[in-house]
């Protein structure tokens, strides 16, 4: 009978021990810990507009970008477009893995940019998950191509300006979104009655193919797209692009068909006087290439 008792008190504190050490366990896991979203999109630019992304930490990103002519405007004649393409350069750099600031320089009013960019916000999963990223960006934009209405021109009057919010998710492995709400500020506008200030929305986004390949396509929403009046009066249109991203290691190329062919933010934004459904369409590329300047 004691031996009886004396197995049963054994086998007792085993399951106990058993338990207690099965309820540790599970108070040492804890919650889940926080892992961020990466790779939303594989370049800083989506076609013309921004996306979430920025380089890393002391890395150094060049892009070229160009736009050839329009296909309504003697395209083989102008070597399908070659002799009539136009060109934007940026050099950027990450002050850190959240900072970037670059400057730009492009052939369409000559135009020279300067910008900051900061990832406010990440896409989240775990203990403090967020639904999506946030990157605020801002740009100044100074026209260097000589004005023909025989005024004199402060150099204030070449300024405008660009501020964007970019909202983007990670739907899954494939699809990434981006909403992009944008104001567009003009120092100089056409006439008294037009506005300085312009309103946009940019919607775009990715869908991977394979690994490196993905199709990409961008729309902007705007609220003016009349400037001047009588027979100054300039209609603008909606800029659309759709494209295809392919990455090679440290290069991401990017083809795409745009009825835009500025490719400074104020212009393809809320100047572009080119319309798609007239057959106004351009081919371009950009070819970006990074540079890790801290090994």
């Amino acid at each position: 009978m004691v031996r009886l008792y004396s197995l049963l008190l054994f086998s007792l504190s085993l399951l106990t021990s058993s338990a207690q050490e099965g309820l540790f366990d599970l108070l040492d896991e804890g919650p889940e810990p926080t892992q961020y979203t990466y790779a939303t999109f594989k370049g800083s630019k989506l076609l013309n507009g921004q996306t979430n992304e920025t380089p890393g930490k002391g890395v150094l990103q060049y892009i070229i970008s160009h736009r050839f002519g329009s296909f309504t405007d003697e395209y083989l004649y102008n070597f399908f477009g070659l002799d009539n393409a136009h060109i934007r350069m940026q050099l950027d750099y990450g002050i850190s893995d959240r900072l970037n600031i670059g400057i730009g320089r492009s052939s369409v009013l000559k135009t020279s940019d300067a910008f900051v960019k900061y990832r406010a916000l990440r896409q989240s999963t775990g203990e403090t998950a967020f639904p999506f990223s946030l990157t605020l960006y801002s740009s100044l934009n100074y026209r260097g191509a000589r004005y023909t209405d025989g005024i004199a021109h402060n150099a204030s009057d070449r300024l405008s300006y660009h501020h964007q919010a970019v909202l983007a998710r990670k739907m899954n492995q494939n699809l990434s979104l981006i909403a992009a709400p944008s104001i567009v500020h003009w120092n100089l506008v056409p006439s008294p009655e037009d506005p300085n200030d312009t309103y946009h929305l940019m919607l775009g986004g990715r869908y991977k193919l394979t690994k490196r390949i993905a199709l990409t396509g961008e729309y902007a929403f705007s609220s003016n797209h009349l400037y001047g009046t009588g027979a100054t009066e300039e209609r603008f249109y909606s800029p659309l692009s759709i494209g295809v991203d392919i990455e090679t290691g440290g290069h991401v190329f990017q083809f795409h068909l745009s009825n835009t062919r500025a490719m400074s933010d104020p212009l393809w934004m809320a100047r572009n006087p080119y319309n798609a459904a007239n057959g106004s369409l351009f081919l371009g590329f950009n070819i970006s290439r990074v540079f890790n300047v801290n090994q």
